[in-house]
């Protein structure tokens, strides 16, 4: 009898390589959690394109994606319905206008870095991030709001192009502010444009109450980088 419920025992028992097997693809997954609208990359599929490649080739960025798409997930879970439309609608905009305009590694982790902490501060809705700058050679902080979505004045800041006679377009924005003290009073933005020439990193200002408008080549620049380098252009070049 003992003999015969060891028997039984051994063959209802999984064997151990069959209860720990994971696949690769279940345990990225399990490790990033479902895909939303970061648009995951983790697997280089024919045809990817650059960006795409240039994630799922890298560690490090397959990592960011992972907390990206997390970030994201907790985001959503604070929002109503049409929160999450608007947020929805924002990712796309960052993905097309900001992500998918990098070139290299090293592009990407700063979008990546700079978006996570966005979505990292949605609590109540989708706000802009307060700011208080130091410009150089003064003792006292000047507030700014550092937009959550670089892209939400794309539109103006084009149209602005157009009305002062400047070639080309904007196709996206890494970051943008405002340091006016109403709404869209002083708007800075570093942003790629693109002309018949090529495409070229510029920053540009403009100060829709008294009509300021300008331009420059300008390094990309991001996180904070980026929020110093447009006070100071502003306060240069669009301050009244």
């Amino acid at each position: 009898m003992t003999l015969c419920w060891v028997t039984l025992l051994a063959a209802c028992t999984p064997q151990a390589s069959d209860a720990q097997a994971t696949t690769p693809a279940a345990a990225s997954e399990q490790a990033s959690g479902p895909a939303t609208a970061t648009g995951s990359s983790t697997a280089c599929a024919e045809g990817a394109s650059q960006v795409q490649t240039l994630i799922c080739n890298d560690p490090a960025l397959v990592r960011q994606e992972g907390e990206l798409a997390r970030a994201e997930a907790t985001a959503r879970e604070t929002l109503d319905a049409a929160g999450k439309a608007k947020l929805e609608a924002e990712q796309q905009r960052w993905i097309q206008h900001t992500r998918d305009l990098c070139s290299d590694a090293y592009c990407l982790q700063q979008v990546f870095a700079d978006r996570i902490k966005v979505l990292s501060a949605t609590r109540a809705g989708l706000i802009d991030l307060d700011s208080c700058e130091v410009p150089d050679g003064q003792q006292q902080c000047v507030d700014m709001l550092v937009l959550r979505d670089p892209n939400s004045q794309l539109t103006t800041f084009n149209t602005l192009l157009d009305e002062n006679d400047q070639e080309g377009s904007l196709l996206g924005c890494n970051a943008a502010t405002n340091i006016g003290a109403g709404h869209n009073d002083l708007l800075a933005a570093n942003c790629i444009l693109e002309t018949a020439s090529g495409k070229l990193n510029i920053q540009l200002c403009s100060n829709q109450m008294v009509g300021q408008f300008a331009i420059e080549p300008a390094p990309a620049a991001y996180g904070t980088q980026a929020t110093r380098q447009l006070l100071a252009f502003t306060l240069q070049h669009c301050a009244g």
